[in-house]
């Protein structure tokens, strides 16, 4: 993995304003179509409603494990040109490395942000979480790659 980009704070900070807003758009289609089939119309702050918004929230983090660990990341990262990999072998990871990491996130964010804005000065660009799950991020910009490796031809 001699010629690694690892992918910066800001990259990382758009892919995941992507996902968030895929998310978010995904879980008001979501409730409204909740609603519409079951004809139950709630207040937001119902009880049916904040288990529909759970329900939506945990379905979203059940995939967000499966794209990490299948796709090598969430739909942002790739828009991003990136993609999430084990830090020793730069392959994909497994779906428990992916919930380790997704548990993980909390230390990251509780004090203060300090574990996502260590990005900034980390020389792999790895946030706590990523260090605790033994994963980087890399850039991934195709018109960086050879053409045998857009073929598949490379090793």
């Amino acid at each position: 993995m001699a010629s690694v980009r690892y992918a910066g704070f800001w990259r990382r900070l758009a892919a995941a304003a992507i996902d968030a807003v895929l998310l978010s758009t995904l879980m008001l289609f979501g409730l409204v179509a909740w609603i519409s089939l079951t004809g139950e119309a709630h207040a937001w702050d119902s009880t049916p409603m904040a288990r529909a918004f759970y329900g939506c929230l945990l379905a979203a983090l059940v995939l967000k494990i499966l794209f990490d660990a299948w796709l090598g990341g969430t739909p942002g990262l790739h828009l991003a040109d990136c993609r999430l990999a084990d830090a020793r072998t730069g392959r994909r990871i497994t779906a428990g490395r992916s919930a380790l990491r997704c548990l993980a996130i909390a230390l990251s964010v509780l004090p203060l942000l300090l574990g996502l804005l260590w990005i900034i000065w980390d020389r792999r660009k790895q946030s706590w979480h990523d260090k605790f799950a033994h994963t980087i991020v890399i850039r991934e910009d195709d018109a960086l790659r050879s053409l045998a490796e857009l073929s598949g031809e490379a090793a």
